[in-house]
C-alpha cells in the first residue's frame, strides 16, 4: 500500500472517530449534561485544534444553549460565547466552510440591540461570501457535513442539505448562495420586528424577536421535511417508470407489468399523479396478468385528471365508448353474449346489431364455443397497455422525468417508434 493511500485511510479512521466523539457530546447535552459535554469536545480540540468538526460541535453547542434562553441578560451572555468560539473556529480552520456557515448562523440568531450593531452584522454577511468564494475548495466540507447530520438533526438556515449536492463543488455553491442571501435575510428578520413593535406596542422586542426568529428555523425545517417527502415519492415515481421501460420493451412482459403494477400503486397511493395515470389505465383496460378492475382504474384516473394530467381525462372518456355513436364517458349496456363492446341505450345497440354487430357477435361466440380464441382485444401483455405507456411518457416529460429519453426502444408497436415518445 503506498503512503498516500495509508495516509487517507488513517484521516478516514480519525475523522469517523471524532465523529463518534461530537455524538457522544451530544448526547450529553441532551441529556442535561452540558458541562461535560463541553469539556469533552475541548480535551478533543486540545490534540485536534485545527479540526472543523471538533470547532463546529464546540460552537454548536453553545449556541444551542443559547437558543434555550429567554432572558435579556442570559441571551446576550451566551450568544457573546457563541461568538468567541465561531471567531475561534474560523482563526483556526480559515478553508472550512462549515465553521463559515455556523458563524453566519451565530450572528443571524443574535438579537442586535441596536442599529449600530446591527449595521455591524450586515457588513460582516456581505462581506462574508466573497472572501471565503476567493478560497480554494476544501473536498472534505462534504464529508464533514455529512458527518455533522448524523449528531446535530436540527436543519440550520444557512446549512445546504447534504442529500440535494453530489459533491464538494455543489456543496460549496449551494453554501456560498446561502451567505449571499444573509443580509436580505436579516433584514427582512428585523423589519418584521420594527413592524410587530408598531402593531403590538405592548410587546416586548425581544420577545419579538425571538418568536419570529424561531418561526423561521420552525419553517426551515419543516421545508426540508417536505424535500425530504417530495423525493421519496420521486423516487416511487421512477422506480414505477424504470418497470414500465422493461415493459415497453418487451422484456418478460407479463412478469414484469405485474411487478410494475405492484410500484406504481405504491407511488400512486402515495400521490404521484404520474403513477396514477399509469395504474388507473392498467386496472380500467387490464391486461399482461393484472385483472381488469374498472372502479379501482377509474378511481385512480380520477386523481390523475384533477392533478391536470389530460392524458388521464381523455382515458376516463375512452373507457366509456359507446361503440356505435361514439359518445364518450357515458353510461354503457353492455353486449350480454360477447361482453366486448358498450351502447349508450337501446337505440345505440339496435342500430350497431342492424348494422354490424349480429355477424360479429354470432362469429365470436361460436369460435369460443368451438374452443377457438376469442376476437376480443387482446394484444400482447406489454402492448395491450402501450397507448397508456406513452401517455405516461409524454406526462413525464411534462413534468421533467428524464428517464423515458434515456431509454433506446426499438419499434414499440406498428409505426410506433421511440420518437412517438419524444
Amino acid at each position: 500500500m503506498d503512503p498516500s493511500t495509508r495516509a487517507a485511510e488513517a484521516q478516514a479512521a480519525r475523522d469517523e472517530e471524532l465523529r463518534r466523539e461530537c455524538a457522544k457530546a451530544f448526547d450529553l447535552y441532551k441529556k442535561g449534561n452540558v458541562t461535560r459535554g463541553s469539556d469533552l469536545l475541548l480535551k478533543l480540540l486540545a490534540r485536534h485544534p485545527r479540526h472543523p468538526l471538533l470547532h463546529y460541535a464546540h460552537g454548536r453547542l453553545a449556541h444551542k444553549r443559547a437558543m434555550e434562553q429567554r432572558q435579556l441578560e442570559d441571551l446576550m451572555k451566551h450568544f457573546d460565547e457563541c461568538c468567541d468560539r465561531a471567531e475561534a473556529g474560523i482563526k483556526a480552520c480559515p478553508h472550512s466552510l462549515i465553521i463559515r456557515l455556523l458563524y453566519t448562523q451565530v450572528c443571524y440568531d443574535f438579537p442586535a440591540p441596536n442599529d449600530e450593531v446591527l449595521d455591524g452584522l450586515l457588513k460582516t454577511f456581505r462581506s462574508s461570501p466573497t472572501a471565503f468564494a476567493a478560497k480554494p475548495l476544501n473536498t472534505a466540507d462534504l464529508e464533514y457535513a455529512k458527518a455533522i447530520t448524523t449528531f446535530d438533526e436540527d436543519a440550520l438556515l444557512f446549512f445546504p442539505d447534504v442529500r440535494e449536492c453530489a459533491d464538494s463543488a455543489a456543496y460549496r455553491s449551494q453554501a456560498l448562495t446561502n451567505l449571499a442571501k444573509a443580509p436580505d435575510l436579516v433584514m427582512k428578520l428585523y423589519g418584521k420586528i420594527k413592524s410587530l413593535a408598531r402593531t403590538s406596542p405592548g410587546q416586548c422586542a425581544w420577545d419579538g424577536f425571538i418568536g419570529l426568529r424561531d418561526a423561521e428555523h420552525t419553517a426551515e425545517a419543516d421545508r426540508r421535511l417536505q424535500r425530504v417527502q417530495a423525493r421519496a415519492r420521486e423516487e416511487e415515481a421512477d422506480r414505477a417508470l424504470a418497470a414500465a421501460h422493461r415493459v415497453m420493451a418487451g422484456e418478460g412482459t407479463a412478469h414484469d407489468l405485474q411487478e410494475a403494477a405492484a410500484g406504481w400503486r405504491d407511488s400512486a397511493d402515495q400521490g404521484d399523479a404520474s403513477a396514477q395515470l399509469l395504474i388507473g389505465a392498467l386496472y380500467g383496460r387490464g391486461g399482461g396478468g393484472v385483472k381488469k378492475n374498472l372502479p379501482l382504474g377509474k378511481r385512480y384516473l380520477e386523481l390523475s385528471a384533477a392533478a391536470g394530467y389530460e392524458a388521464a381525462v381523455a382515458l376516463l372518456k375512452e373507457l366509456r365508448k359507446c361503440v356505435a355513436c361514439g359518445e364518450l364517458d357515458v353510461h354503457h349496456m353492455i353486449c350480454s353474449r360477447c361482453r366486448n363492446v358498450r351502447y349508450c341505450d337501446k337505440g345505440c345497440q339496435l342500430q350497431h346489431w342492424q348494422d354490424s354487430h349480429t355477424l360479429h357477435c354470432v362469429q365470436q361466440r361460436e369460435s369460443v364455443g368451438a374452443g377457438g380464441s376469442s376476437d376480443r382485444v387482446e394484444p400482447p401483455a406489454h402492448q395491450d397497455f402501450l397507448t397508456d405507456q406513452i401517455a405516461a411518457a409524454v406526462a413525464a416529460r411534462e413534468t421533467g422525468n428524464d428517464l423515458f429519453r434515456k431509454q433506446k426502444y426499438p419499434e414499440v408497436w406498428p409505426g410506433i417508434n421511440r420518437s412517438e415518445l419524444w
